[in-house]
């Protein structure tokens, strides 16, 4: 939803959050690499006869890019093993899909704390460990380390 403030002298043009737009949530549990399904209620409602692409693409808080993942049936499966790496989802992760609309979702990802995973800039952390006496191992590490819950 799109609105407009006038405050005389300077226009501003604010996107807020649709209250409208569908979630759905998905525990991860052992094998979600190859694939998440979908759940019935959502499918149903918001996928089945309302669309024929059979592409959609997922977005996080973890980069700028856009990932698409195949829908096969009630299947999220080819693309979805390199986004949850990407994204470095793991077993016990609840992630949350906003519909954001033309198959795009906004994808949020919980740790098994229940509290949303924050993700790091990895170069920030290599800079980090640059001005320290860090040696090349530990600066992999650290420069790869991308979540903090």
């Amino acid at each position: 939803m799109l609105f407009s403030i006038d405050l005389g002298f300077k226009s501003f043009v604010v996107r807020m959050a649709n209250p409208h737009e569908p979630h759905f949530l998905k525990p991860l549990l052992p094998g979600f690499h190859s694939g998440i399904t979908i759940p019935l209620g959502f499918f149903s409602k918001h996928i089945e006869r309302k669309t024929n692409q059979k592409t959609w693409k997922l977005r996080s808080d973890a980069s700028d890019k856009i990932w698409e993942v195949i829908q096969e049936g009630m299947r999220l499966t080819g693309g979805w093993k390199d986004f949850a790496t990407a994204n470095d989802l793991r077993i016990g992760d609840i992630v949350i899909f906003k519909h954001e609309g033309d198959m795009v979702f906004h994808v949020t990802p919980f740790g098994p704390s229940c509290c949303e995973i924050q993700y790091t800039d990895p170069d920030i952390n290599k800079e980090e460990a640059d001005a320290g006496d860090a040696d090349e191992n530990e600066i992999t590490h650290i420069a790869s380390s991308s979540r903090m819950i």
